[in-house]
């Protein structure tokens, strides 16, 4: 049986990280990280203020998947959030157990940290994904919608435009 190994990603890790980020874009239809892009990826996860947490997970001995969280804060609950931004794995390494074993991890790294809860968005196409999380109890919040600023609207705000 393969043996699925999780860990928090360092420097050490960016060639990993950054393909699997890169192979996560391409399952997602969307543009690869830019140079800059990639720049702040490594300057955001392991610099000295860090904005995120990565988490590398191996299938003997080759990084196969990966997780970006960070913490939020339910206000009303006076709790932190983890939430999570992305949960990927290499086609060649799906049905192997990686979601499920990197789902619960992350579940236990909401419960170590004192977390309520857990949140994350799913594109509406990824049926895959959204039955997996069902599956896991994960519910879909129907009162609450998305919003998004770009950051154009953002200095335009800023601004007075």
């Amino acid at each position: 049986m393969s043996e699925i190994k999780i860990r928090l990603a360092t420097r050490a890790d960016k060639a990993s990280l950054l393909r699997l980020i890169d192979a996560h874009a391409d399952f997602e239809n969307m543009e690869r990280p830019t140079e800059a892009a990639r720049e702040g990826i490594m300057r955001h996860g392991f610099g000295d203020h860090r904005r995120f947490s990565a988490f590398l997970a191996s299938l003997d001995g080759e990084d196969v998947g990966y997780a970006i969280t960070y913490e939020g804060y339910a206000s009303f609950l006076g709790r932190p959030t983890l939430y999570l931004e992305d949960i990927f794995v290499y086609e060649k390494a799906r049905g192997k157990g990686f979601g499920g074993t990197m789902f619960k991890f992350l579940a236990e790294e909401a419960v170590d940290r004192g977390c309520v809860r857990m949140e994350w968005i799913v594109v509406d196409w990824n049926e895959n994904a959204i039955g997996f999380y069902e599956r896991r109890g994960a519910v879909q919040l129907s009162e609450w919608h998305t919003y998004r600023l770009e950051e154009p609207e953002l200095k335009a705000l800023v601004s007075g435009a």
